[in-house]
């Protein structure tokens, strides 16, 4: 490896560190407050965790899908990628500690794949758009090129066979993937993306990997592309970009409920919509210009919501943790996350080797 090459490995290996620990920073911080309603919330913004911040099955979907890629030798090998996630998503699925509110989603289309059938079968995932499909998805985002936009269509269909979940996992993962150039800018890039699908002239439409991924569910790359678009999805993301001007002019005291607006963050595109809008206030596309919110501040506002508070903010952290390639980002933040004994030794595991990546890489 030249130094070059290792400079690099040793920025993306920070970034996704940073993207890990802020996604089940996210993740324990709205899981404090999930299902109750903004008004019976006990302060705004909700302060993070005492103690031991305990995460949900948001992170520990996300070290199932680490654990099932770090495994892989050869992403050309589709049907042994495949294997691999839906093996690690079952020891999931089956582990003593899945009792941190599951959604019906991963469990049902997860009891399929048990029962034998295939994923793009009629009885195998269910067709469905909910959040499962993306607030797990960090390691598809970091896998190789040019693998990662069929992986993260494939963790997503496995439980979620729904275009309107699939188009928002590439969405996101297109953002983590470039977080660092796309400080402040998260929401227009993602809205400009949706309009060269429109106009044909987007680099997914001929992804061959990703087409091979689909082909069992639909031949068709386009019209998977195109159906998740005309399923709300660039509407709410529009409305997400709507949000982001109108609290460009307001203090963060006043910024309110996240969902207001956008949705409730329970399905895949305003769940994205919502992590985008906090990692666009959270950073800056000047680096002269200070972001309306530190990183920290992000986690909390987006935990603050009428909606799937964890999902939210798991995926701002995320997104917030990708765009800094410097070790360390949140303690350099201020954030400093005790979390639970066996989550933390899992975290910090998965932090020391990018999936496609050998541990000596």
């Amino acid at each position: 490896m030249t130094a070059s090459d290792m400079s690099s490995h040793i920025a993306e290996l920070a970034r996704y560190g940073n993207a890990l620990t802020g996604l089940a920073a996210g993740d324990a911080w709205g899981y404090q407050v999930e299902f109750r309603k903004y008004a019976d919330l006990p302060a705004y913004p909700v302060p993070a965790p005492a103690g031991e911040w305990v995460i949900s099955d948001d992170t520990q979907m996300t070290l199932a899908l680490h654990d099932a890629l770090v495994e892989i030798t050869d992403f050309d090998d589709i049907a042994a990628v495949t294997d691999a996630i839906i093996r690690h998503f079952i020891l999931w699925q089956v582990d003593p500690d899945n009792y941190r509110a599951p959604g019906r989603a991963c469990m049902g289309s997860l009891s399929n794949l048990r029962a034998g059938a295939r994923w793009h079968d009629a009885d195998g995932a269910h067709e469905s758009a909910g959040c499962g499909a993306v607030m797990r998805l960090v390691p598809a985002a970091f896998a190789p090129e040019p693998y990662w936009r069929g992986v993260t269509a494939l963790q997503a269909v496995i439980t979620h066979k729904h275009p309107r979940a699939i188009v928002p996992a590439l969405l996101l993962a297109d953002a983590i993937r470039h977080a660092p150039e796309r400080h402040g800018r998260f929401l227009e890039h993602a809205l400009a993306e949706a309009d060269r699908i429109y106009d044909g002239a987007s680099e997914w439409l001929t992804d061959p990997y990703l087409a091979a991924v689909l082909a069992p569910y639909r031949g068709d790359v386009s019209s998977v592309l195109v159906d998740g678009l005309n399923d709300d999805v660039v509407d709410i993301l529009i409305s997400a970009a709507e949000t982001l001007d109108r609290l460009d002019q307001l203090d963060p005291t006043e910024f309110g409920d996240p969902c207001a607006g956008i949705g409730e963050g329970w399905e895949s595109a305003s769940a994205i919509a919502l992590g985008l809008l906090a990692a666009d206030l959270a950073t800056s596309p000047d680096i002269s210009d200070a972001p309306r919110l530190t990183g920290p501040e992000a986690l909390g506002w987006a935990a603050t919501s009428n909606g799937d508070s964890d999902s939210i903010a798991c995926i701002a952290g995320a997104v917030i943790g990708a765009a800094h390639t410097v070790p360390d980002y949140w303690p350099l933040s201020g954030l400093t996350p005790r979390f639970e004994p066996r989550y933390t030794a899992e975290l910090a595991a998965a932090s020391t080797v990018l999936p496609g990546a050998s541990p000596t890489d």
